[in-house]
């Protein structure tokens, strides 16, 4: 028999295993995933235009606690008092604080974000829960960022048994 006999035979028992009397999957019953429903929802409602050119719509995050605390991330990283705290080979760098997420880890003491009263691209208000030498205690403290994100002001309220200090950091 001729090669191309044997592909038309082969061909021909294909496409009867596809046939809607067989067992095998319907191709007519296409499940789609919800990612492609909300597309398809957004371009009916929209246009395929303005979809493409804006993309879909985004749902707000639910606001948590954590949210609620968290720092934003331009305040996060190393800062040092002087350019040797910056050194982080450095292990005795007491001038040196490391901003996390939601907290603040100096040399002897960190200060989890309790609250965060304020909140602006250069501006935080926040009460900071400290733990440090076997003590805790709250203060309220703003910080500062200055000089375009390269400075940071810490002004950290005192009570009758701490005093309250101002400490300026560069970014490391």
């Amino acid at each position: 028999m001729a090669r191309g006999c044997w592909m038309a035979i082969g061909m021909a028992a294909g496409l009867a295993a596809c046939s809607p009397g067989s067992n095998e999957a319907d191709y007519n019953n296409v499940r789609v995933d919800p990612a492609q429903a909300q597309i398809d929802r957004a371009a009916a409602a929209q246009g395929t235009r303005t979809v493409a050119k804006v993309g879909l719509p985004v749902s707000s995050p639910t606001h948590t606690a954590a949210q609620g605390r968290a720092l934003p991330t331009a305040f996060q990283g190393y800062w040092g008092a002087t350019p040797d705290d910056c050194a982080l080979a450095n292990v005795d760098a007491r001038g040196r604080v490391a901003i996390d997420s939601d907290q603040l880890r100096f040399f002897e003491r960190r200060a989890a974000v309790d609250t965060l009263r304020e909140r602006s691209p250069t501006t935080l208000a926040a009460t900071l829960a400290y733990k440090g030498d076997g003590e805790r205690w709250k203060h309220d403290a703003t910080l500062t960022l200055e000089q375009g994100g390269t400075r940071l002001l810490l002004v950290e309220q005192g009570d009758a048994v701490r005093p309250g200090q101002t400490m300026r950091y560069q970014r490391c």
